[in-house]
Formats: C-alpha cells, sequence, structure tokens
C-alpha cells in the first residue's frame, strides 16, 4: 500500500518555501551589492550575481511547485526531497561567491 503524502506537510511546506524565497532573494540582492560595491568585477561575474536574485528565489517557488504538484498526483512522501532543491542552489551560490571573493 502507497503512503500518502499530508495536506498539512504540503501546506506548510510551501509556506515555508515561499518564506525562503523572500530571503534568499534579499540575501542575493545585498550580498550581490556588498560584492559589486568597491569590487572591480568582470560582466561575467556581475552576471552570475544578477541572475542569482532570480535563480534561489525561483528554486523555492519551484520545489514548492513540484511538491504541490506531486500531492496532486498522489506522489510518495519521497517528494518531499524536491524541499531541499534551494539548498543546493544555495551552495551553489556560495561556490560562486567563494570564487568571486577569492
Amino acid at each position: 500500500m502507497k503512503k500518502s503524502m499530508s495536506l498539512g506537510w504540503v501546506i506548510a511546506g510551501t509556506f515555508g518555501q515561499l518564506m525562503l524565497a523572500f530571503l534568499l532573494f534579499m540575501m542575493a540582492v545585498f550580498a550581490g551589492g556588498g560584492l559589486a560595491n568597491g569590487n572591480s568585477l568582470s560582466e561575467r561575474q556581475i552576471l552570475l550575481l544578477d541572475l542569482s536574485m532570480l535563480a534561489l528565489p525561483a528554486s523555492a517557488v519551484i520545489s514548492a511547485g513540484v511538491v504541490i504538484y506531486q500531492y496532486a498526483t498522489d506522489g510518495g512522501p519521497s517528494s518531499y526531497w524536491w524541499y531541499g532543491l534551494p539548498a543546493v542552489a544555495f551552495a551553489l551560490y556560495a561556490l560562486i561567491v567563494a570564487s568571486i571573493t577569492g
């Protein structure tokens, strides 16, 4: 018998992901601004920082959407792992920032 997902956890997780999206956006804006202020950055580095302002919050929204879709199509509890997508995106962002500050 297939275990089903809990509507309460889907709603709580989705709310948490949306709050995380706002936090990631603000973090990317201020961190990118801090890096760009007073530093001589290449066009590529500026582009990566600009894209991260959109990609980080988008990862949280996309992961919430995937979990909602999995809930609607009777996905299993392993679908909750999609909530980890922003953590992977943040790890990649941290690597980018570390390479820029080098």
